[in-house]
């Protein structure tokens, strides 16, 4: 053990600070000791390209370094780091400002101006997976159509404004008049594909027969009792409904939407 000293004072060194030669062994999981690691490397890089001292860090060093991350990192990789720091400190014997109130300051503020992160939307892949794990209940055939659709190119709003005037089948497909930019009806035709399951032609010939749509809207609601409502699906509750199936967790009775 080696320990940095005051000056002397009545012949005796008094201790400044005891650091361990070995630092002290931690109790962290190994991925959080690989993310501490990775967190306190780029901390102390922050230092030694402004001049300024790691370890130990004072309150000051600590807020610029974190303010400075905030431009780029949320609140909890910024929580993340602020703890990387504060256990490399309590491996050498030091003690972290963690809970000066400049530093919860900080943190309370990037929490504050901190833009919520949207999931990425699902690819034609994902979409056709999904499809396939739905159910053969009347939710899940609407739903797998709607799956299929949009992963052949239709957007929310498409789906949701398509009447069954709108469909015309053949031997080759179904072509769908959908509205396109300003208003302007656009013809979409998709072929029949091998796989029936998987095929929006036949799925949607499917869904229509056996939700005995006639005339209006191809999607509409279904109640938490499995009823079919007259009311044509929103966006919002289309959201909701790839939001459930993209997370596996939609039961029969709550496929309400």
């Amino acid at each position: 053990m080696t320990a940095a000293t005051a000056e002397p004072q009545n012949g005796q060194h008094i201790p400044r600070v005891a650091v361990l030669a070995d630092p002290a062994p931690t109790l962290l999981k190994p991925e959080t000791r690989r993310l501490y690691a990775t967190d306190w490397a780029a901390f102390a890089l922050w230092c030694r390209n402004g001049d300024q001292t790691a370890l130990p860090a004072d309150a000051a060093t600590l807020a610029a370094y974190l303010q400075d991350q905030a431009m780029r990192l949320g609140p909890g990789a910024l929580a993340r780091r602020l703890a990387a720091i504060v256990d490399q400190h309590r491996r050498h014997g030091l003690q972290a400002p963690a809970g000066d109130p400049i530093l919860r300051a900080v943190l309370r503020e990037a929490r504050r101006t901190a833009r919520p992160r949207r999931r990425p939307a699902p690819g034609a892949a994902q979409l056709t997976r999904m499809a396939g794990a739905c159910p053969g209940d009347l939710a899940g055939l609407r739903d797998r159509a709607l799956l299929l659709l949009a992963a052949a190119g239709l957007g929310r709003g498409a789906l949701v404004g398509l009447d069954i005037e709108h469909i015309e089948f053949g031997h080759q497909g179904v072509t769908l008049q959908i509205v396109a930019v300003h208003g302007v009806m656009q013809a979409v035709t998709l072929p029949r594909a091998a796989e029936r399951r998987l095929c929006p032609a036949r799925v949607l010939e499917d869904w229509l027969r056996s939700s005995e749509t006639r005339f209006g809207p191809v999607f509409r609601k279904i109640d938490r009792w499995g009823n079919l409502e007259h009311q044509r699906l929103g966006t919002d509750a289309l959201r909701r409904i790839l939001a459930r199936r993209s997370l596996r967790r939609l039961r029969p009775r709550k496929a309400a939407a």
